[in-house]
C-alpha cells in the first residue's frame, strides 16, 4: 500500500512539473529541450523506485537510485537550458529584425 503511495505522489509532481514546463516560452520552439525534459520525467521514476525498494542505505539499490537521481537532474537541467536558450535565440533574431533601418527612408535621402 506504500508503494502506491509513493507513485501516486511522485505522478502528481511530475504532472505538475509538466504543467509548469508547458507554459515556458521555449517548449514549443526547442525539440532538444523538450526531448531531456520528457526523458527527464521518466528517469525521476526510476529513481524514485530504485530508493524505495533500497532496503537500507548501504545498499547496491541505494547506489543505483542515485546514479538516476543524478541522470534525472542533469536531463532536467539541460532540458531547461535549452528551452532558455531557444528564447534567447528568438528574442536575439528579433531584436535584430527591428534594429533594420525601413527601406522607404534610405530611398527618399
Amino acid at each position: 500500500m506504500e508503494s502506491t503511495f509513493v507513485a501516486v505522489a511522485i505522478v502528481a509532481a511530475l504532472l505538475l512539473w509538466h504543467r509548469h514546463h508547458r507554459r515556458h516560452p521555449g517548449w514549443q520552439a526547442s525539440d532538444i529541450g523538450r526531448f531531456y525534459v520528457l526523458c527527464g520525467y521518466s528517469l525521476v521514476a526510476v529513481a524514485a523506485y530504485w530508493l524505495y525498494t533500497a532496503p537500507h542505505a548501504t545498499t547496491w539499490e541505494w547506489a543505483f537510485g542515485n546514479m538516476w537521481a543524478l541522470l534525472a537532474m542533469v536531463s532536467l537541467v539541460r532540458g531547461v537550458e535549452h528551452l532558455n536558450r531557444a528564447v534567447a535565440r528568438h528574442a536575439e533574431a528579433a531584436q535584430q529584425i527591428e534594429s533594420i533601418a525601413p527601406a522607404e527612408a534610405s530611398a527618399q535621402t
